[in-house]
Formats: structure tokens, sequence, C-alpha cells
């Protein structure tokens, strides 16, 4: 039986472990250090690391107060860098600091971590060994590694950089560390952050300060961004996001909200499912306070339940219902690998090729992409062809000779099909050739999450078909939103966390009579379909008229506000510009580019010039002969309509349009249907659609949009009813 360095800690008074790193004049000499229990009221000076995990790898043991304790490959490596030749160093490293077989203390340590990361002196961010592009670019062609980190991140300098370079620096900045759910916490409270790659480090501000001055995420994208998401993949997107939550942090009056964070950060990976939630529990305001605390016993769906019946207790309001989406059966969301890496790429392109763009008189060298399963080699200098299919090596590449259509940037950097991105213990970036690569199951099952209620968010399963949430939290702590269908009602339920019924007060307002199919961000024909059904006559309008109706339908296509938040009656030619005189338009067609390019404001101006030509329409206007009246309009009219076009997709993406009994036009989520009861619960902001299942219970089926109600009118009339209880399964 192996000896443990560990002995247990008081982590109810703050206790902690911090690691005593050893000095050594060698990078290879052997790790020797010691553990030493501090507690954190008495704020000891140390150094957190932030890193990933990896695999086992090539890791060795270390030597741990006279242990032999074996470590991952990406951990050793970054004992070395971080070791001195003369002098021990003080470090807290969740991996060695917290004895990862006892699950009681594993629980107990995660409630400290804000205040580990608060009280750390400095926090250092290891992205792993760098590859061999990201050498060449961090350090430079001729060495100088001072002189060369002064030139690359210096906001002020005015070396340019070419497209390899800057791809260079977009791998390491979409490296596993960026993508990782327990990251948020640990750098949002840190005081002070830097980046370690290999023996090259950077400041976090100064980091930050030069993808703003390299305009990773061009803000000239906004349209692309908002019609092809899933095309535009920005390599800062992560760093933008924990920036944005550190200044809420000090901000009192904006805060992080709880909702946001678990919903938009969805993307981000991690092993435990649990830990979607036990991840953000750091960063919950003092208001919400330590709501739950982390339990690895328990299985997802009891952590799942027991947390979304917690925050309904502490908040008294459904908002995290409004967080729920339908998730059994449904396809995963796809995303192609991005190949940034120089190096990596020349292994799938021939870098010797002839290419000719559209309009060119003659050919230039450029970058043509190889065949499914071929690979360009070098051994000793000399260039061969590898055809996987074959398992045959050719010296000439099967490509030569011809003259090839010019490639985008997105396009040369888009994973080919056959092969994988794939990195090892150290986060570098390779591809591995793989014909019979097994594709991941496409859809999400209920045998992953068993027994989870129809109520419950499930945090972990993201899908392609997931509309956004019609709350908007990024406001003010105290700013109630535009939508009060509830009027300022306050949600009771049973203290019982464990309870798998959720029993809920409120009245049945109306039901769905009719229900559009769903439209998926594309689909001309959906969208004819929902105008022609919101635009027939009801017996019982509630809109007075036809002319109210039409008001409603475009109304209802933005998710308008109510009352002194409704958008003003001239706007309407906005939401008009989908509409041509036979129906609607087609997208606009720009082609999709990499955010990090300097091509991004020419695409810009070609999608406002589109935009312009279709207002120019609507409005009856003819074409300008003064150019610089001309130029203004585009421009006014781009930055006009694009919010409301962002607004049109958040709305209505991933949505069906439907008619109540009542005659009422409202938006409900894809998995809707046709008898659908359209409820007004305590504490809601937005109704909510529950179907009805056996013995009077009812399944939740999501959030919804009534337009005519979401300011309480309904909710005002109440007392004709006599109050319901909805029992939800």
């Amino acid at each position: 039986m192996r000896v443990s360095p560990y002995r247990p800690l008081d982590s109810d008074n703050g206790e902690i472990r911090l690691l005593e790193l050893f000095p050594a004049p060698e990078y290879s000499s052997p790790i020797e250090c010691a553990l030493h229990p501090v507690k954190l009221s008495e704020k000891p000076s140390f150094e957190a690391l932030l890193y990933t995990w990896g695999g086992k790898g090539a890791g060795q043991s270390i030597t741990l107060d006279g242990v032999d304790l074996p470590v991952f490959e990406n951990l050793e490596a970054v004992l070395r860098r971080l070791r001195r030749p003369t002098k021990s160093c003080t470090l807290w490293i969740d991996a060695i600091c917290i004895n990862q077989d006892d699950l009681e203390e594993r629980a107990s340590q995660v409630k400290l971590m804000r205040d580990v990361y608060e009280g750390a002196i400095g926090v250092t961010i290891w992205l792993g060994e760098p590859s061999r592009g990201a050498e060449l670019e961090l350090y430079g062609k001729t060495g100088g590694l001072g002189t060369e980190t002064a030139l690359w991140f210096s906001p002020s300098t005015d070396r340019l950089r070419n497209g390899l370079e800057k791809d260079e620096i977009r791998e390491l900045m979409c490296r596993p560390w960026w993508s990782r759910v327990w990251i948020i916490e640990e750098a949002v409270v840190s005081r002070k952050l830097k980046i370690l790659c290999g023996s090259w480090e950077i400041e976090w501000d100064t980091l930050d300060a030069e993808t703003k001055e390299e305009n990773i995420s061009v803000k000239q994208v906004a349209l692309i961004k908002v019609m092809h998401p899933e095309l535009l993949s920005f390599a800062d997107s992560t760093l933008d996001d924990i920036n944005t939550m550190r200044r809420k942090r000090v901000d009192a009056k904006t805060g992080n909200n709880i909702y946001e964070l678990l919903y938009n950060l969805r993307r981000l990976a991690c092993t435990d499912p649990r830990d979607r939630i036990f991840a953000f529990l750091g960063l919950l305001s003092s208001e919400m306070g330590m709501i739950l605390s982390p339990d690895y016993k328990r299985s997802i769906g009891d952590i799942y339940t027991r947390f979304c019946r917690a925050v309904i207790l502490k908040a008294r309001t459904l908002d995290i219902l409004n967080c729920t989406r339908e998730w059994r059966g449904v396809t995963k969301p796809v995303t192609n690998s991005r190949v940034y890496s120089v190096y990596e790429r020349a292994r799938h392109h021939d870098t010797a090729g002839k290419v000719q763009a559209e309009g060119d008189s003659e050919p230039s060298g450029g970058a043509v992409k190889l065949p499914v399963g071929w690979e360009r080699c070098i051994d000793g200098g000399v260039v061969t062809y590898f055809d996987h299919n074959t398992q045959t090596r050719h010296n000439e590449s099967p490509m030569a000779g011809k003259v090839h259509p010019w490639a985008s940037r997105l396009e040369r950097q888009t994973c080919p099909k056959g092969c994988q991105k794939t990195r090892d213990n150290l986060d570098r970036p390779s591809i591995k050739f793989d014909l019979d690569e097994k594709e991941s199951p496409p859809s999400w099952s209920e045998d992953e999450f068993p027994g989870l209620p129809s109520w419950v968010p499930n945090w972990a399963a993201r899908t392609s078909q997931d509309p956004k949430p019609f709350l908007d939290w990024s406001k003010k702590i105290d700013d109630h939103g535009p939508f009060q269908a509830s009027v300022y009602s306050y949600a009771e339920i049973s203290p019982d966390l464990d309870s798998e019924v959720l029993s809920l007060t409120g009245l049945e307002f109306d039901t769905i009579e009719e229900i559009a199919s769903p439209w998926h961000r594309w689909g001309i024909p959906e969208l004819e379909q929902w105008t022609t059904l919101a635009s027939q006559d009801h017996p019982t309008c509630p809109y007075g008229g036809q002319e109210g109706r039409l008001e409603a339908i475009w109304r209802t296509h933005i998710g308008d506000y109510p009352g002194e938040g409704a958008v003003p009656a001239s706007d309407r030619v906005f939401v008009e510009l989908w509409f041509d005189k036979e129906g609607w338009v087609s997208p606009v067609e720009i082609e999709p580019m990499d955010s990090f390019d300097a091509g991004g404001s020419g695409d810009a101006t070609h999608a406002s010039r589109l935009l312009y030509e279709a207002w120019r329409k609507i409005n009856g206007k003819g074409k300008f002969f003064n150019k610089l009246r001309e130029m203004w309009d585009v421009w006014a009219v781009g930055r006009q309509y694009l919010p409301y076009l962002e607004r049109l997709y958040n709305t209505c993406a991933h949505r069906a349009l439907f008619v109540t009994s009542k005659g009422y036009i409202g938006l409900a989520p894809w998995n809707a249907q046709a008898g659908d009861k359209i409820c007004l619960l305590s504490g809601g902001k937005t109704p909510f659609l529950l179907r009805e299942s056996k013995n009077d219970d009812h399944n939740f089926v999501g959030e919804c949009y009534v337009y005519g109600i979401m300011g309480g009118e309904a909710w005002a009339g109440r007392s004709e009813k006599s109050p319901e209880k909805f029992h939800i399964c």
C-alpha cells in the first residue's frame, strides 16, 4: 500500500495546502517538493497555477514529502518551467494541493477556490509547450527572446505581421485551456494574470491589448456573426468573456448573472457534467450566496435538480426555467476544427501549387488543398506525398501541373475530411490522418442523463436548435427587465431540494390552436407560412382588426417589449427589410471570413450596400447621383438595420409562430405542439408552455412570447379566475 503524503484539512476554517517547489540547477533534475497546510485568513504569500490536466502520457513521479507521487505529463512540464535554480517557490496547484482521491475533501476545497485565487499574489496560465510554429513566431526567427517579446506584444508597435504569424497567435488562443469551464472563475477572480507557453510569458493585459490592436474580433463582421454564427470561430472570445466578467465583478450595479453565465458558457468543456454548476458557484453574487454545496457523490440529475430548486427558492423568480431547452434526441452542435498552425496546414496542402483568383489574368503560387487522404511529408528536407487511401508514397503532388481556384482563408483553415485535429499532453496541436474515423453520437440520448425532470435545465446538453432566451440578464442586478408577464409576483415552492415535481401557482391563460413549422435560421417557406398563419382573420382577435394584427406580426418577430420599451412605429421599415414584393427575401450572400483578417471592413461595406438597396426598394427611392450622400445612406441603413437583424434572428431562430384559441400571436420553442397550455406562473417574467401528462400532471415545454400579455395585461385580470396549482414532472 502506497504511503499518502496527505493529512486531513480543516476546510471549514479555510485551511488549504501550499506546495513548496524546491530549486534545482538543471531543467532535467528530479522534481522535489513539500506540502504545507496554511489558513487563508493568515494571508499566506503564494502563486496559483491554471492549466489543463491532459492525460498521464509520459509524466513521471515527483517526490512529495519524501513520497513518490505520479503526475501527468503537462503538470511535470510546467513544474520544470516554474522551478527556480537557487530559490524555492510557493505554489497552489489543484492536482497536488487537493487530495484528488478524497471526494469529501475535493467538495470542501471547491468552496474555497474563489478565496484561493483572490488571495494569490499572481496567477500563471500554463498553455503547454510551444508547437513548431508558435516557437518560430513567439521567439523570433533569429532568437532574442526579450527583444522579440517587446516587438510582438507592444500595442504601439508598427511591425506588420503576415497571415501566418497571426494564425500562430490564434492557435495559441485556441489551446484547450481556453475551453474549460473551471477557467472562468479562476481567471475572473484573480488579481494578476500572466500567460506562460514554454519559457515565453506575457501579462494578460498586454495580450488583451495586442489582440484588440490586431482586431482579432473584427466588429465589422457583426452581420455575418448574426446570420452565420456556426461559421465564425473567434479565438479571443473566451478572453473577451473573462474580461467582461472581471469588469462586472467590480461593478456592484451589474455583477455576473448566474443564468447568463451558465447558459452562455455551455460551449466550454468539462470532464464531469456536475462541474458545469460547481465551477460557477464562486461567481455568485453575495445576494445568492452559496446556494448549493458541491457534492460529487450525488448523480448529475440530482445536482441539476437540486440546483434549480435552490435557485428558485433563493431568487423567488422562475428565470432559471427560461434556460430550459429540449435536448432529448436533438442533434449535438457540430463545430468544424480550425487548423491555424502553418506547419500542420502544410501537411494537407501542396504549398507550391498554382492558384488563380477570379478576375486575375495569370495564376500565381499558393497553397492548394490535397485530395482526401493525401499528406505532404518532409524527410531530410525532401518533400514527398503519401496517399493514405492506397498506402503509397509519391514524389510528385497530385495537384501538380494544374491551376486551381483560389481558396479563402476559411477553406484553408478548415480541417479536411479524413483528418482530425488532435493535441498531445503538452497541448501542442497536430493533424491525425484517419480515414476510418468514428463519428461522435449525433444526438443526445436520455440514457446520458436518466430521470432528469422536464423542467430542469440540462446544462451539459447544448444542441444545434437552442433558441436564445427571451430574457436579457446582462442588465443591472436590480433591473427586472422589460417582460413582466406575471407582474412582480414571487415564486413559492417546497423547500425539499430532492423533489422531482415542481409545484407552481398560476393560471392557464390560453392554448395553442395552430402552430407553423419552426424556423431554424434558414428557410423561406417556413417564414412565409408564419406570415400566412398570423395574418388570417380570427373571430376573437384581441388586436382590434387587421391593421392591429399586422402590427402584432412585425412586433412579434422582434419580441418587442411592452409599454414604454416598445420600438417606435417608424422602425417598422427595418423589419420589412426581411420582405420583398413576392415574399421572404433570400439570405444576404456574404462569404464567411476568418475574423482575424483585414478584409473584414470590405465585407461589411458590401453587406451594408446590399441592405441599403433593399431599404431603398421598400422606400421607393431612386438612385442617388451624389456619391457622398449615397455612402452616408449606405452606412446609416447598415447601422440602423444591423441591430434589428440581430434581434430578428435571436428572437425567431429555432422557434415557431403560433396562434392561440383567443386569437393571440406568439412564438414558441421548436418542440411546441398545438394544444400546449400557455400558462402564467407566479415568479415568471414570460409565459410558459405546459403539456398535460398522466394523472393531471404536466410536462414543461419551454418559455414563450405572446404579443399583448408580456407586460402583465393578462395577469392583471387573474382575479376573475381562481389560482391553479400546476404539478410539473
